[in-house]
């Protein structure tokens, strides 16, 4: 009898707040080489706290119970989006992200105890340090990424508006052709109280 196949999953905060997705979409006027560049679909703009990739079927109640143990210490906090910037920061840009200024510290606590609640229930930890950004286009074409490395405008910082984080999500990723499909599989609220 063969193995149920392993569920593709990360942790995720979502962004949903409608200005703050309409002004990321239109972010897409700032960014002067669109030709090679896929932007992320409107519902499926998220701050990727962990990615666990695939996860055995049995394993996805372990994952909701870190979930809830993170969550629950955590105070609901805003994050105000700012900024554009590049992955990697020079050469061929493969990554277009929106930053985040106010309440980056709210969200890098938040990923600190995702990573320790799953660590706690036997995940393996990242090894890449934690990076708040918010992908909004990855960049198919070499040559339109180092044009688009070289052409992001300068001055002030495009500002998108402020979200209210209340929850964490358990994310299933379905991979297509056409891009990831993205499934909620545990919406947790954040439940701890705020440092006074």
């Amino acid at each position: 009898m063969s193995q149920p196949a392993p569920v593709r999953c990360f942790v995720a905060v979502v962004v949903e707040d409608a200005d703050v997705v309409r002004r990321l979409g239109e972010a897409r006027r700032l960014v002067p080489e669109d030709r090679g560049v896929k932007w992320v679909a409107p519902h499926q703009l998220h701050f990727t706290l962990k990615f666990l990739g695939g996860i055995e079927p049995g394993r996805l109640e372990a994952a909701a119970r870190a979930l809830r143990e993170a969550a629950g210490g955590a105070a609901p906090f805003v994050l105000r989006l700012e900024g554009l910037g590049v992955f990697p920061p020079s050469g061929a840009a493969r990554v277009v992200w929106a930053g985040c200024s106010e309440g980056r510290a709210g969200l890098e606590s938040l990923a600190a105890r995702v990573e320790a609640a799953f660590a706690a229930e036997g995940f393996p930890r990242e090894e890449r340090p934690f990076s708040p950004h918010l992908t909004i286009a990855r960049v198919k074409d070499p040559s339109a990424g180092r044009h688009l490395s070289r052409s992001l405008p300068g001055g002030p910082a495009p500002a998108f508006g402020r979200v209210e984080v209340r929850e964490a999500v358990l994310m299933r990723s379905d991979l297509a052709p056409s891009g990831p499909a993205y499934t909620p599989l545990v919406r947790t609220a954040l439940s701890g109280f705020a440092a006074s």
